[in-house]
C-alpha cells in the first residue's frame, strides 16, 4: 500500500470511528438544545424539505384537510359490535378477595398496560399464544420453521373459590396489553383499542373500538384516562398525518440543536388522552423523535427523550475548510471551498472533498504523505474529540398531562431506562451517562444526576460518578435514588435529592456482579435482581441491601440460583413483591421461584415447574397464588404450598383440530398437515390423539 492510499485511508478511518458510536464529556456549554412546535406551515415544510436533503424524510404537496384536536375528540369510536357469544358458565358469587396484587409499576397511581389484571374476583389474562405457520419436511419428519403467527385471545378466570377456579369465558382476537378499570377491560393489540364492558364476565360485550396510525409504543392509565403513545415511520413527512387528517402544525412538535449535532429523526410519536368510558379522544400532539425513545409518566407529566449524536460530516467540513490552509495549498483549498459553496448535501460535499484531497495526496512521495498524514490526523483527533464532547446529548420533553402544553429541557450524554428518570416534590431527577471507554484517547464515560425543576431548567447535578462504568439499574424512593454502575465490580450508590440545588452521595458499597432491577421491600431493605460472573461461569442473584446507615449500605444476604437457572432480569411487570407474606415471585423460563425474605434471609421455598410451557405472570388473591405460563395457571394455598388448582389455557389447534406441534429444533413426533386450510382456533373441545 503506498502513502497516498494510507493517507485517504485515515482520512476515511476517522470519519468512521466517530459515525461508528457516540461520545460526550460533561460539558453543557451550549443551551440551543430541545423541543418546539412549527409556528407556521413554511417553518414546518421548509423542516420537512431539509430532512429530505439528509435522506430522512419527503415532503407531499397533496389537498389534505385539518382537524383541530380539541375536547370534542379528533375521530369518533367505531360503532359497537354484536354481543359476543361466550362459554356457558356461572360466576361464583362471593366477593372478591380482601387483598391482591396489582400491575407492578414504577410510579404508585400511575398504572402500565399488561396481559394480567385483576380486581381480586376475576382475572383477565392475555397469554399471547403463538405458532408455527411453515413446516419443512426433510427424512420423513417435519422440523418447525422460523415463520410464526400469532392470536391475541384474553381468557376472563373466575378466581374465587380458588379450588373450582376456571375459564368462564374467552375474548377472541382481543388482547395483547390489558388495563381494567370499574367495569370495562380495555385491550390494546399493535393499531386497535378495544373497549368490554364485563358486568357480566361470562359475556363480556364490547363497548367501543378505535384504531389508530401507526403501532402500539406505550400507555398509562391515571383516573380514567388513558395516556396513549403511538409511532408511524410513513408520517415521518409534510404534513404529518393522524387518521387520514393533517395534524396542525402548532400540534406538531420537532427536536432542535446546533449544525454540529444531529437528533435522531427516524419516526413521529402520537401522543394522546382517551376516555376510558367513551374511546374519545380530547387531545393529540405529534412529536418528531427517535426509535430509541424512553418515556417515563409521573402522575402529572409525560417525559419522552430525544437522543443527539455528533454529525461527523460537518465536523470534519468544518475542520478542513477552517483549518485545511495548514496541510493543503492554496490550489486545494480553492477546490474545496467552492464545492462548500455549492447547494449541495454534506454527503456529496465529503465525497467531493475526498477525491480532491485524495488527487492532491497522489503528488505527494511517501516521506511527505507520512508528515502530513501524521500531523493532520493528531490535529483532527484533538479538534473533534472537543467537539464531541460537547455533542452528545439527550432532549428531555415533558408533556403536561391536564394542558397538554409541551416543555424541554437536555443532558449531556445517554439515558438508560425509564427507571433513570423520577419526578418527586415537582422536580424531575435524570440519570445520564456521558462519554465512551473507546472512542477517543481523550475521553472517560462518566454518569451523572440531573435535578429539573418545573420549566425544565437544571437546579441542580451530581457529577463525576463511577468513571468507566455503565449504569445498570436504578429506583427513587421519595427524595433517595438508589443507583448500581457496573464495570468489574457493582458500585451500590445511595444518593440524597432532599435539595433540588445539590444532590450528593451518602453511602457507597462495592461488591461482585450487578443487579439489572431494583425493588424496595422497606423503607430500610432494598432488593437488587441481577447477575455475577461473566459469560463463561455467569449466576443469577438476588441481593439484600440494607439502606438502615445511609451512609454505609451493607449487603446483608444474597441468594444465588444454580448455573442452569435462569431468571427474567428485565420485566419488571414479571416480578411480584407480596410485602404481607415477604414473598417474592420471579420467572425463568419453565419456571417460578419463589422466595421468602425472612430474619433478613432470602431462601426458596418452591419451585413451581410449566413442562414445554413459559411462565410469564404471577399474583396474588387473599392467601391464594396464582402463577400463568402460555399453557397452565397453577393455583397454590400460601400457607400449605400445595397446588389447589390447575387450570389448562386452551392452545392454538390447526382446523382439522390437531394440537399444534411444540416449538423447537429437531424433529416433530406428530404428523402434521403442510397447507392447512382455513383459520386458526382456539377450543376447549377435546382434542383427538395424534397419529405418531
Amino acid at each position: 500500500m503506498n502513502m497516498k492510499t494510507l493517507f485517504v485511508l485515515c482520512l476515511v478511518l476517522i470519519s468512521a470511528v466517530f459515525i461508528s458510536g457516540c461520545l460526550s464529556g460533561d460539558s453543557s456549554k451550549s443551551d440551543d438544545v430541545g423541543t418546539k412546535s412549527f409556528k407556521s406551515e413554511k417553518e414546518m415544510k421548509s423542516f420537512f424539505e431539509s430532512l429530505e436533503k439528509r435522506g430522512g424524510g419527503t415532503v407531499f404537496y397533496n389537498s389534505v384537510s385539518y382537524s383541530k384536536v380539541s375536547g370534542t375528540g379528533f375521530e369518533a369510536p367505531m360503532s359497537p359490535a354484536e354481543p359476543m357469544a361466550m362459554e356457558d358458565a356461572a360466576v361464583a358469587e362471593a366477593d372478591g378477595g380482601s387483598r391482591y396484587s396489582g400491575t407492578n409499576v414504577q410510579v404508585s397511581g400511575v398504572d402500565e398496560a399488561d396481559i394480567v389484571k385483576t380486581d381480586g374476583k376475576l382475572i383477565y389474562y392475555s397469554p399471547g399464544l403463538s405458532y408455527p405457520t411453515d413446516m419443512i419436511f426433510h427424512e420423513d419428519k417435519y422440523y418447525s420453521y422460523y415463520n410464526y403467527n400469532s392470536t391475541q385471545i384474553t381468557y376472563v378466570i373466575n378466581a374465587l373459590p380458588p379450588e373450582t377456579a376456571s375459564i368462564i369465558s374467552n375474548i377472541t382476537d382481543s388482547g395483547g396489553s390489558l388495563y381494567l378499570y370499574d367495569d370495562t377491560l380495555i385491550t390494546i393489540d399493535y393499531n386497535l383499542i378495544k373497549a368490554y364492558d364485563i358486568k357480566d364476565p361470562s359475556a363480556p360485550q364490547m363497548k367501543w373500538k378505535q384504531e389508530f396510525d401507526g403501532g402500539y409504543v406505550n400507555s398509562r392509565m391515571i383516573d380514567g384516562e388513558l395516556f396513549l403513545v403511538t409511532q408511524n415511520y410513513k408520517s415521518l413527512h409534510y404534513p404529518i398525518m393522524y387518521m387520514e387528517k393533517a395534524v396542525p402544525y402548532e400540534n406538531c412538535y420537532y427536536p432542535y440543536g446546533p449544525d454540529m449535532i444531529m437528533p435522531d429523526i427516524s419516526v413521529t410519536y402520537y401522543v394522546s388522552k382517551m376516555d376510558v368510558k367513551s374511546g374519545q379522544t380530547n387531545d393529540l400532539i405529534a412529536l418528531i423523535g427517535s426509535y430509541s425513545t424512553i418515556m417515563y409518566t409521573s402522575e402529572n407529566n409525560i417525559y419522552l427523550t430525544n437522543y443527539y449524536y455528533p454529525d461527523t460530516q460537518k465536523i470534519e467540513l468544518d475542520f478542513i475548510v477552517n483549518n485545511g490552509s495548514d496541510y493543503f495549498p492554496s490550489s486545494v483549498m480553492k477546490e474545496i471551498k467552492t464545492v462548500m459553496g455549492y447547494d449541495l448535501s454534506d454527503r456529496v460535499k465529503s465525497m467531493a472533498m475526498d477525491e480532491i484531497i485524495y488527487n492532491y495526496a497522489s503528488e505527494l512521495n511517501e516521506e511527505e504523505a507520512i508528515e502530513l498524514n501524521d500531523r493532520y490526523y493528531k490535529d483532527y483527533n484533538e479538534y473533534s474529540s472537543r467537539i464531541i464532547e460537547e455533542a452528545e446529548k439527550t432532549t428531555v420533553t415533558k408533556i403536561d398531562l391536564k394542558t397538554f402544553e409541551v416543555t424541554s429541557g437536555f443532558v449531556q450524554g445517554r439515558i438508560n431506562d425509564q427507571f433513570s428518570m423520577n419526578e418527586h416534590d415537582g422536580y424531575l431527577h435524570v440519570i445520564a451517562t456521558a462519554g465512551s471507554n473507546w472512542r477517543t484517547e481523550n475521553s472517560q464515560q462518566e454518569t451523572s444526576v440531573y435535578v429539573f425543576d418545573s420549566d425544565m431548567s437544571v437546579t441542580g447535578k451530581l457529577s463525576g460518578l463511577a468513571p468507566r462504568e455503565d449504569v445498570k439499574s436504578s429506583r427513587y424512593v421519595g427524595d433517595r435514588l438508589y443507583l448500581v454502575t457496573y464495570e468489574q465490580i457493582d458500585p451500590f450508590f445511595v444518593i440524597d435529592l432532599s435539595d433540588p440545588q445539590n444532590p450528593q452521595i451518602l453511602g457507597e458499597l462495592k461488591l461482585p456482579g450487578y443487579s439489572t432491577y431494583l425493588h424496595p421491600l422497606s423503607e430500610t431493605l432494598i432488593l437488587g435482581v441481577g447477575e455475577t460472573g461473566d459469560w463463561r461461569d455467569r449466576q443469577y442473584k438476588l441481593t439484600l441491601f440494607d439502606v438502615t446507615d445511609v451512609n454505609n449500605p451493607d449487603e446483608i444476604d444474597s441468594y444465588y440460583f444454580d448455573s442452569d437457572q435462569y431468571i427474567n432480569l428485565y420485566d419488571h411487570h414479571s416480578f411480584l413483591w407480596d410485602a404481607e407474606k415477604s414473598l417474592i415471585v420471579i420467572p425463568g423460563y419453565e419456571h417460578a421461584y419463589i422466595l421468602e425474605v425472612k430474619d433478613n434471609i432470602i431462601s426458596l421455598i418452591k419451585d413451581d415447574y410449566h413442562k414445554n410451557a413459559t411462565v410469564q405472570r404471577s399474583l396474588y388473591i387473599d392467601d391464594y397464588l396464582y402463577i400463568f405460563s402460555s399453557k397452565e395457571i397453577h393455583v397454590y394455598d400460601q400457607n400449605t404450598w400445595s397446588r389447589v388448582k390447575t387450570i389448562e389455557i386452551p392452545q392454538p389447534v390447526y382446523p382439522d383440530y390437531s394440537v399444534y406441534p411444540p416449538v423447537y429444533f429437531g424433529p416433530l413426533p406428530v404428523t402434521v398437515v403442510k397447507e392447512p386450510a382455513g383459520r386458526l382456533q382456539v377450543t376447549d373441545e377435546p382434542v383427538a390423539p395424534i397419529a405418531a
